[in-house]
């Protein structure tokens, strides 16, 4: 019998079929991946297959991509050198955790066909879930299609430049907006062959109208014309269309399986002869799409006010000051008064402006790109055919109406009481400057083509928000907060930078601060604030490696970390400035992403660093800046007066109060008080010489890494045994017969370990303190739910760390208030390590279970461990701080408590009342020596790691944070847990409340989840 085990085992340890393969994805013009194969092992393709050729190499031709399962390939020969850690026992597998290694080793005969595909910097999100295809048709227009494996609906967008606002004659505002209309409103004559094919066809499958066919009847309906938009409703789909002043978009949706028809109704809609028809022939279409386009107009909205406001501020002689909405009256009235023939001039603006060779097709669906290429067809004789020579764009006058700097004067607006979102106890102060960034070039042969990696305003807006908004010592987040001028503790008060004009030559930037009442009848005080901060950021050179930690954090929260890929309108516009082509679709094959440099590209870093240098050396002159507060009635008539500024008395009705046209806001321009520079610096006086924080230049985040590196690679092994998980000790590895390829995106090396992740077995560092590994990027195995993320590897790990006790348990209710008011203060408390690490991307979470204290982490590897540690040190010595006075409860904390008991399922309803009490009368030193008992009461801690985190690391963590809680988890047996770990992976509440991206200081700048393309 043991002679035929022994049979068994070296017949299954020499097997060929035993050598798993792992795929590298294939070198195409759509993706950045190098193929990597064995001479000894086939590599197989999904795309074809698994067809290839004499030598081994993947004749696909198509782009391939991989899931994280196939990431690495190895051949038969590297397994079965090592295959002695497979026939481990169980027990022994359970008794050195981490033994199982794979070595590759330099001097093996097979080094050369055994060959390590380890990636040299972050895979690009979506890449292993969509496909790219680039192509040019007959008339000039450019078009990209896409394939999205997971894409829900098939969708697509057009957008044309050089036929926004900013092209409209001067006589007739509002034509560019009227034109977007008329295009939609745009019909088909029904009966076209195909179409009457493919109704006949749906509605003898459908079993409807049966009877109305067999007698003969009209398919297509009563009516003679199809309108687009009909279709689409009738088919579960959507459209939409936007005029920006520098472009046009247009956009739809509908299911996969009406895309053919529905693209060939979409190109219908830009044929000349079909809008020369709805223009000409259908006059009743122009006057009923006027008065759609008045009914769009919005004057009573905050947003709306300060936007008609700004433009009122603008030179007469910009085209930025233009009314481009459009209305009835300027569309309709004026225009017959003067003899204009509006149905003539949107006849020349389709034909000077809406050409193919300025317009560019997006097409996204989960349908093979082949397919996609041949639905297009229709779009080659679409728009003007025109040909645009490029020209000089007319040279932009200065946009502000006065180069006068004094005397310096800020306006006063009132806002709508029918504004939905008005809060009369908080008021908005707005700054505004005129930008002049270029961003397009003229190429040789005379088009209008955009450069690449340029230096936009959001990438700069993202770099100033990180500037300004960040929050610490020296802040002017902290000033503003400390002096009450605006909420604390809320994200109204973080300053927030936004473009509401984004084109080349011409940009404003606003930059909002939400004010409480005080800080508005401070107002001129806050200004002069706004001011020395910015003046300050200038006192010395920026730092280059403070560039770099910006463009990482862009990095993370705009690219890396986005949950969904761009759509495509964000394509089609982006199209416009960066061109199509590169890993991505948009940009080019040099850098991943195109809105910001990569913290890898010096040259780029310079760049913006210049940027961002003239760019605050422009928003620290005064008198370049239109400044206003957006204000409820109840802060101007009842706190405007404070220390400097003079309260206001005189009624909106009367002057000097003055009416913006077209919303009819009423505004009141004053001085800006001259004390208010003085008062604020007696009170930066005070705060330095008593608290020792005086404003200061940023400095850098020791959370926020300077460069990103790859996600370390796992493999998964399957088996009769069930799944085994691999990870590479050293990713980093590299000698002399490394070879390197420098388009692949990988570094491929011959040497290296292997070793096992035990998912199933804990281990044990000491008597109660236990490890648990799981591999990342497996949702089918235990651990925290994470945000979505794209399904690529990413350098995203997450902690779970478990203090163990049973006292929560047996907690009386005034117990687990006071425990609570603890974690509370806690928040509060470390705030700025918070909001520090919410910059990398990292969050926690506190909460109390059945099994003692949980508390979660996720963010960035490379940082993470390093916030687990300072967190859990401010942890262990909040308590005393509390007890000796140093630390105060903020106001805030016994409602809080109050309010997590009151949503308490298990509470009853006179327990939440006696909480509610309770809450409000103990004090800091109740709530210390509860805090202390807890965690005496502690008997060991659980540490679950996850996602892109080594073992050693982890382990090293472990042994980290059992030095911090030395003085703790000694309880007695009687206070022992020993919780299965599914019972600790339940979802977290991440906090801070501001770690959401959308949240995040200029992250909506730069995320297309956020809205970075309004629409």
């Amino acid at each position: 019998m043991s002679c035929v085990l022994l049979v068994v085992v070296l017949f299954v340890a020499l097997s060929p079929w035993r050598a798993i393969s792992f795929i590298v994805p294939a070198v195409t013009n759509n993706n950045r991946w190098q193929e990597v194969f064995s001479l000894s092992h086939k590599v197989d393709c999904d795309a074809c297959d698994g067809h290839t050729n004499s030598t081994g190499r993947s004749v696909c031709s198509a782009p391939v991509h991989t899931s994280r399962r196939k990431f690495i390939q190895y051949t038969a020969s590297a397994f079965t050198t090592s295959a002695a850690p497979f026939l481990l026992s169980s027990h022994a597998a359970a008794a050195d955790t981490y033994s199982d290694t794979f070595p590759i080793s330099p001097s093996s005969t097979i080094e050369k066909k055994n060959v390590i595909a380890v990636p040299l910097g972050p895979l690009a999100p979506f890449s292993t879930t969509r496909t790219y295809r680039n192509l040019e048709l007959s008339n000039g227009l450019k078009v990209l299609l896409v394939r999205d494996k997971n894409a829900l609906q098939s969708s697509a967008a057009i957008s044309i430049d050089g036929a926004g606002q900013f092209s409209e004659p001067e006589e007739i505002p509002g034509l560019a907006h009227l034109m977007e209309h008329i295009v939609l409103s745009s019909s088909r004559k029904k009966g076209g062959t195909k179409v009457l094919q493919r109704k006949a066809r749906r509605i003898w499958k459908d079993g409807s109208n049966k009877q109305r066919l067999e007698g003969g009847g009209d398919i297509s309906g009563d009516s003679d014309e199809e309108d687009f938009e009909y279709w689409l409703e009738e088919n579960d789909g959507d459209s939409n269309a936007f005029t920006a002043p520098g472009f046009v978009c247009f956009h739809f949706n509908v299911p996969h399986e009406n895309l053919p028809e529905g693209l060939e109704r979409f190109a219908q809609l830009f044929k000349l002869d079909e809008v020369e028809n709805t223009i000409i022939d259908k006059p009743y279409v122009i006057p009923r799409e006027i008065s759609r386009v008045n009914d769009e107009l919005d004057s009573t909205s905050d947003k709306s006010r300060a936007f008609y406001f700004l433009k009122q501020q603008i030179n007469p002689e910009h085209p930025f000051s233009r009314f481009t909405a459009g209305s009835r009256e300027t569309l309709q009235t004026i225009p017959m008064e003067k003899g204009i023939d509006v149905s003539m001039e949107l006849l020349l603006f389709f034909r000077d402006h809406y050409l193919a060779s300025r317009a560019t097709l997006v097409v996204v669906s989960k349908e093979d790109v082949s397919a996609l290429d041949r639905w297009i067809s229709p779009f080659a004789n679409v728009m003007s055919q025109k040909v645009n020579k490029y020209q000089d764009g007319p040279l932009l006058p200065y946009p502000l109406r006065s180069t006068s700097t004094y005397p310096l004067t800020q306006s006063i607006i009132l806002r709508s009481k029918d504004d939905i979102q008005l809060d009369e106890n908080i008021q908005v102060l707005c700054i505004e400057w005129p930008l002049s960034l270029q961003y397009t070039k003229v190429p040789t042969g005379g088009r209008q083509a955009p450069t690449q990696n340029i230096i936009t305003s959001a990438s700069v807006g993202f770099v100033l928000s990180q500037i300004i908004s960040r929050r610490g010592p020296g802040s002017l987040r902290s000033f503003l907060e400390k002096f009450g001028w605006v909420p604390n503790g809320s994200t109204k008060g973080v300053p927030r930078i936004t473009f509401p004009v984004d084109v080349t030559g011409f940009q404003i930037l606003r930059m909002e601060i939400g004010l409480t009442l005080d800080g508005f009848a401070n107002r001129s005080a806050v200004v002069a604030a706004v001011f020395e901060s910015l003046r300050t950021v200038l006192s010395r050179p920026l730092q280059l490696d403070l560039i770099k930690q910006f463009l990482s954090a862009g990095l993370l929260h705009g690219y890396l970390f986005a949950p969904r890929p761009p759509d495509a309108v964000t394509l089609a516009v982006d199209a416009l400035r960066f061109g199509i082509g590169g890993t991505s679709g948009v940009g080019n094959d040099d850098f991943n992403w195109y809105l910001m440099p990569s913290p890898e590209d010096d040259a780029g870093i310079e760049r913006m660093r210049e940027a961002v240098t003239d760019t605050l050396r422009i928003m620290m002159d005064e008198g370049k800046a239109i400044i206003s507060f957006r204000a409820s009635p109840k802060a101007i008539f009842e706190y405007s007066g404070g220390i400097v500024d003079t309260k206001v008395k005189t009624l909106p009705l009367f002057s000097p109060w003055v009416r913006e046209p077209i919303t009819g806001a009423r505004y009141l321009v004053e001085s800006r008080a001259i004390g208010g520079f003085s008062y604020f610096k007696s009170l930066s006086w005070f705060a330095a010489t008593f608290d020792g924080e005086e404003l200061s230049p940023p400095y850098l985040n020791p959370l926020v890494p300077t460069n990103i590196r790859p996600a370390r690679p796992v493999i998964e092994k399957r088996g009769s045994w069930g799944r085994r998980f691999f990870y590479l000790e050293d990713a980093s590895a590299s000698k002399d017969f490394t070879r390197s390829i420098s388009r692949s995106g990988l570094k491929l090396t011959n040497e290296g370990i292997w070793r096992e992740l035990k998912t199933n077995v804990p281990l044990e560092v000491d008597s109660n303190w236990k490890l648990w590994q799981i591999p990342p990027g497996y949702k089918d195995v235990v651990g925290i739910p994470l945000p979505l993320r794209p399904p690529e590897p990413t350098l995203e790990c997450a902690f779970v760390f478990q203090l163990l006790s049973s006292l929560p348990a047996m907690f009386t209710t005034s117990q687990l208030a006071l425990v609570n008011l603890w974690l509370l203060s806690f928040d509060d408390e470390i705030l700025s390590l918070a909001e520090l690490g919410a910059a990398a991307g990292i969050a926690y979470e506190t909460s109390l279970n059945r099994s003692g204290l949980r508390i979660c982490f996720r963010g960035v590897s490379q940082t993470l461990p390093s916030y687990v540690r300072r967190f859990c040190r401010r942890l262990v010595q909040h308590h005393g701080k509390l007890s000796d006075g140093t630390t105060k409860m903020a106001e805030s904390v016994p409602s809080r408590a109050s309010a997590i008991a009151n949503r308490s399922p298990q509470m009853t309803r006179a327990e939440k009342d006696f909480v509610a009490t309770y809450v409000t009368k103990v004090s800091e030193r109740e709530v210390a020596n509860e805090a202390s008992f807890f965690l005496k009461c502690t008997s060991g801690a659980y540490l679950i790691a996850q996602g892109d985190i080594l073992p050693r690391e982890s382990l090293k963590l472990l042994s980290e944070l059992q030095f911090i809680f030395r003085d703790y988890t000694k309880a007695s047996n009687s206070f022992v847990v020993n919780p299965d770990i599914r019972d600790l992976t339940y979802k977290p509440v991440w906090k801070p409340k501001d770690s959401s991206p959308c949240l995040l200081p200029g992250v909506a700048l730069i995320s297309d989840a956020c809205g970075r393309v309004p629409r």
